[in-house]
């Protein structure tokens, strides 16, 4: 998780996934990319390559998903304690809860990313 607190402040742009600007899956896709990782660029095929895990089985570094009504749409990096870290677009790089309304809202679930 150090890595992904690293891009903190990183600004939002959309296809990004630099510290130039990034959004939320080129976010996920760059920080896992540091441990070997190779991850899609997009939420929804995000989600199609993580093996679902139930909010009991949810740890650290597992990805949360989400979504408003037209598919996943947003992704993120677990942090514990109800909290993940992400590509906001309106905040770039932030960590929020998963209890806030919106995210509790469009919450779909977590995955994991496991190794080859």
């Amino acid at each position: 998780m150090a890595e992904a607190l690293t891009w903190l402040g990183t600004r939002y742009r959309y296809g990004g996934s630099s510290r130039s600007g990034t959004d939320c899956s080129g976010f996920t896709m760059a920080v896992f990319s540091q441990f070997g990782y190779s991850l899609i660029h997009g939420a929804g095929d995000q989600y199609a390559q993580s093996t679902s895990v139930t909010p009991q089985e949810r740890d650290i570094g597992d990805l949360v998903f989400f979504n408003w009504g037209y598919g996943i749409a947003h992704v993120g990096i677990y942090l514990g304690g109800g909290t993940f870290i992400h590509a906001s677009t309106s905040s770039g790089v932030i960590i929020s809860s998963l209890y806030e309304s919106y995210y509790a809202n469009g919450y779909v679930g977590a995955g994991r990313i496991l190794p080859d």
